[in-house]
């Protein structure tokens, strides 16, 4: 296993609980307080390797990342956690920091994602099309459907009439792709970024691509300078390479 792919999977298996959530912003913020800290969802994971080493080509100190679900990194914010930057994995999440009042003058959308139908090494459970989410016999994985990656399979599955038979909702998709890497499941909707990080096989479902969940931005202190990277053209090449779209 190159060292690139076991990097992925250390980061997918790195679950952090809310609780944790504070306790990692809080100490992070006195760790440099020259360093942009950002709450960011589980899914850009996947490229923070990249992001911080093009950071520091220009000179940028890499910053301090504290990832989990949007809906998590949200509640921590809005309970006073520490930030410098919010990101998000769709606008209803980024909404919600909005009414709370704890976002920035700006907010950008930079990137987009997309989920696909990810099985188990070998697909033990012989899933070939969208519909075999609806068999009671498989072990069936989806994001629960207060995070963004949840809130996208759900509207997915209805638009396309498949009545998902879950057996696990978990709290972002790095929980959920931790599983179905661990054989603990036949199949899920994971985004394809985390299906490129990890390897595990997917399944061609036309028309999955149509359904997307786009990633906002907001700096919380006026200081935008990682927020304009992600939107440079340095920025969404790295995003593009780990499977994002731009």
């Amino acid at each position: 296993m190159n060292q690139r792919r076991l990097r992925a999977i250390l980061a997918l298996v790195a679950v952090v609980s809310i609780p944790i959530i504070a306790f990692f912003a809080l100490a992070a913020s006195d760790d440099d307080p020259g360093r942009v800290l950002i709450l960011a969802p589980s899914s850009l994971a996947v490229a923070q390797d990249e992001l911080d080493s093009a950071l520091a080509q220009l000179g940028i100190p890499a910053p301090e990342w504290v990832f989990a679900g949007s809906q998590a990194i949200v509640s921590q914010l809005i309970d006073g956690a520490p930030a410098d930057l919010l990101l998000t994995a769709n606008r209803a999440t980024l909404d919600r920091a909005n009414d709370a009042g704890v976002t920035g003058a700006t907010e950008v959308a930079f990137t987009e994602n997309h989920l696909v139908l990810a099985v188990a090494e070998g697909n033990p459970g012989n899933i070939a099309k969208l519909v075999d989410l609806a068999n009671p016999s498989l072990l069936i994985g989806v994001c629960a459907a207060d995070v963004p990656c949840g809130q996208l399979a759900n509207k997915m599955t209805a638009a396309l009439g498949v009545d998902v038979a879950a057996d696990t909702e978990e709290p972002n998709v790095r929980s959920l792709s931790t599983k179905l890497v661990a054989g603990e499941l036949d199949a899920s909707l994971i985004y394809r970024t985390d299906a490129l990080a990890t390897g595990v096989e997917v399944i061609d479902v036309p028309g999955i691509a149509d359904y997307r969940t786009t990633y906002w931005g907001t700096s919380l202190t006026g200081d935008s300078v990682v927020l304009d990277f992600l939107l440079s053209d340095t920025g969404q090449a790295i995003l593009r390479s780990a499977g994002f779209a731009s």
